[in-house]
């Protein structure tokens, strides 16, 4: 019947709109609840909260004392501290220093200087060297009379 399904449409479409009316009051509560629910927890950071808005949270209000909770140091960090020294410096650490350039302990003449040029150092070891270019054209004119 053409009269029924035109009332059943209309029908739809009645609810659908105030469906849609329902869901945009459900979500403009939320949003209040939402902004109300911010601003206290702003105000308990802050310390201007009333009883009843700091009752609501299950947060306790009082700071703990420092000195209360002592921070302990694992073991495995000790060792290694005893070990090998607590942190320091690390950059600029191989760079001298006004100490470290007075002092000449551990310089030995004998090692860190160059050996005196003599005869007997000039000659090289190892293989002999080679002739000069007039010397080898001599010994090949010499071999040639031959």
């Amino acid at each position: 019947d053409p009269g029924k399904q035109w009332y059943q449409r209309r029908v739809r479409g009645k609810m659908k709109k105030l469906g849609k009316k329902v869901q945009q009051e459900v979500l403009k509560k939320r949003t209040e609840e939402k902004k109300q629910m911010m601003e206290s927890v702003k105000k308990i950071r802050k310390g201007k909260a009333d009883a009843e808005e700091v009752d609501n949270f299950d947060i306790d209000t009082e700071p703990e004392a420092s000195g209360s909770k002592k921070k302990e140091i694992n073991r495995k960090r000790k060792a290694k501290d005893s070990k090998y020294g607590f942190g320091g410096k690390k950059k600029m650490t191989k760079k001298n220093t006004t100490e470290s350039y007075k002092d000449v302990s551990s310089f030995s003449s004998r090692i860190h200087s160059k050996p005196k040029r003599s005869a007997k150092n000039d000659k090289r070891k190892g293989k002999p060297q080679r002739p000069g270019k007039s010397k080898r054209a001599n010994m090949k004119n010499k071999a040639k009379s031959r």
